[in-house]
């Protein structure tokens, strides 16, 4: 942990440096707006009229976000994705926090996670899965986690971060952006549970929350692969994989509080499974 910079941690958030690089990445990002209706290029002249404000309610942890705006994606099975889009402010924010804490965070990740992070990408994650194919281990335990970034708990996810953030202004600032809601058609629904897809932190709270499921999964000595929530565990035997799947989803549904999604999740060969995009095709694990 790194607890000497924690102290001042909202002062390196806050810091002009900070924000300047927070406010070109989320327009280079570009982006739908948000509820406000502000698009990212009108962001400069906004945060030169309302940026010092801003930046006194961070410190004095009262900013609060607008609810976040609820758009459906399509997906290629003919269901849809559902994403929320904070204000382009609250993405500005959201993008000077993360700046900050993912340095802190990340290098406690698993060398098996390889969803959203720096130098690690989702060809690392199935080169992965084939060197275990090549090991000999030719059965996959396929776990399928039904609408993650919507079932989050909360208080584990809060409880998870203060391990790393001792600051209590930048985590109340994270709890704000967890409560702020979501606008879905004109109607503001509250959050309870989940962090909206779509803004800059989401990635990074994800990958925090689903750190226990690495840990647990590394000290099984299970060989496992894990991008965002799509993770595939390798096994050498078919009653190796349904002991693991029964014990993992024990896991997850008992300590994460998250939901296995039976119908999707399976112990199957590589042939069949597939991860990322890609299955195994030939003896050579090409």
């Amino acid at each position: 942990m790194n607890k000497q910079n924690d102290i001042l941690l909202i002062d390196q958030v806050v810091s002009q440096t900070n924000m300047e690089q927070a406010i070109a990445k989320v327009r280079k990002n570009k982006g739908a707006p948000g509820v406000d209706g502000m698009t990212v290029n009108e962001l400069d002249e906004h945060m030169a009229t309302y940026g010092s404000a801003i930046v006194r309610k961070l410190k004095a942890g009262t900013y609060q976000p607008q609810p976040v705006k609820r758009v459906e994606i399509p997906k290629a099975n003919g269901g849809v994705r559902l994403l929320g889009i904070p204000t382009v402010r609250d993405r500005v924010v959201q993008q000077a926090i993360l700046q900050v804490i993912d340095p802190i965070i990340d290098p406690h990740f698993s060398e098996f996670s390889y969803g959203f992070r720096k130098g690690r990408n989702a060809h690392q994650a199935v080169a992965r899965v084939i060197s275990y194919y090549e090991e000999g281990y030719r059965v996959v335990v396929d776990c399928d986690l039904k609408n993650y970034f919507d079932t989050i708990n909360h208080q584990i996810l809060r409880n998870n971060l203060e391990y790393y953030i001792q600051d209590k202004v930048v985590l109340r600032i994270i709890w704000n952006f967890l409560k702020s809601g979501i606008l879905d058609q004109g109607f503001y629904v509250e959050t309870d549970m989940g962090t909206p897809q779509g803004g800059p932190l989401s990635p990074l709270l994800a990958n925090v929350y689903l750190h226990h499921l690495d840990r647990e999964l590394e000290r099984r000595g299970h060989k496992f692969a894990r991008y965002a929530d799509d993770f595939v565990i390798y096994v050498k035997s078919r009653r190796a994989g349904e002991r693991v799947m029964e014990g993992i989803t024990d896991f997850i549904e008992g300590k994460l509080r998250l939901t296995v999604n039976k119908e999707k999740s399976r112990v199957t060969t590589p042939t069949q499974s597939k991860f990322l995009g890609f299955h195994i095709h030939n003896s050579t694990g090409k």
